[in-house]
């Protein structure tokens, strides 16, 4: 921060000077252009190394989870009678199994 500001008063006083010397437009903001496509370029180079690892989530699946969790719930209560009913019949097979030995 305190370098940009201290380029960004150095770039004023340039223009200061450049306006109080030049006679055109072109060449008091020549050097801005130029600087400005330096500074665009070094951003570009910064957002290219930061990576996918710095903006992808820890989860990835954190989403899918909150969106189906509504669902499992109210799948849960039949789920449940499902198991009870062939734990059920596995117990009465296995009685009658036993019964007629």
């Amino acid at each position: 921060m305190e370098e940009e500001s201290r380029k960004r008063k150095e770039r004023l006083a340039k223009m200061r000077q450049s306006r109080d010397s030049s006679d055109t437009v072109e060449e008091s903001v020549s050097g801005v252009v130029e600087e400005i496509v330096a500074k665009h370029q070094r951003e570009a180079e910064q957002q290219q190394e930061i990576g996918i690892e710095a903006i992808a989530p820890k989860r990835a699946d954190w989403d899918l989870k909150r969106d189906l969790q509504r669902r499992l719930d109210a799948l849960q209560p039949q789920n449940e009678a499902a198991v009870t009913q062939l734990i059920r019949r596995r117990l009465q097979e296995n009685d009658a199994k036993m019964e007629t030995t």
